[in-house]
């Protein structure tokens, strides 16, 4: 027993649903929350309430946004020739810092996994095909993670887009600036070789 009322068990256990949240970490949160001031803990629940109620898919690409289109896919300034697709709207975000990309984005909303259940269904893939199909999109950029269910996507999408004549691109995957090969482990230095290019 912990000594604490169930309610906070349930909130620690509510918390710990958070991805990359563990048992410890929700634990933390909890408490912070119940030592937070009644007023700032009300307002904390009622921003979680109305970003649930406000905030939807972009009808285009997916990514969140609190009209029909999201502020990307809105912008006349942004290249429509090139689409980049994604897992998750914090890609998006991700790569938007780096001011390198300029075009649009699908995001996905996931990644294939055979293990959790997620096929191309849950990932609307029909919708991206749609999409690239009508919307004169001329180079995609597939960056999914580089794990195996980022792999397997990437791999999946391909297969699907390879029959509408677009060029396709993968992001590279390998060793990250500033970092010493010796610290490099196996299977990422081996992507590097793999995807190595040509020097001009």
């Amino acid at each position: 027993m912990s000594g604490l009322p169930k309610i906070f068990n349930t909130l620690v256990e509510a918390l710990s649903e958070f991805p990359g949240v563990g048992r410890r970490s929700a634990e933390r949160m909890a408490m912070y929350v119940l030592k937070m001031d009644p007023v700032e803990a009300k307002n904390l629940a009622g921003l979680i309430a109305e970003a649930h109620q406000h905030v939807k898919p972009c009808k285009q690409c997916n990514s969140f946004t609190k009209d029909d289109l999201c502020s990307l896919c809105s912008d006349d300034k942004r290249d429509k020739e090139f689409l980049c697709i994604v897992e998750e709207p914090k890609d998006v975000l991700a790569i938007e810092k780096t001011s390198h990309y300029r075009g649009l984005y699908y995001v996905l909303m996931g990644a294939l996994s055979p293990l959790e259940g997620i096929t191309p269904q849950d990932l609307n893939i029909g919708k991206l095909l749609n999409y690239v199909q009508r919307s004169g999109v001329k180079e995609i950029i597939i960056a999914t993670d580089a794990d195996n269910d980022g792999e397997l996507t990437a791999q999946y999408l391909v297969e699907k887009l390879s029959v509408l004549g677009v060029k396709m691109y993968r992001i590279a995957i390998g060793i990250p600036l500033g970092t010493q090969i010796e610290y490099i482990d196996p299977a990422t230095l081996s992507k590097a070789f793999l995807d190595r290019r040509a020097v001009t």
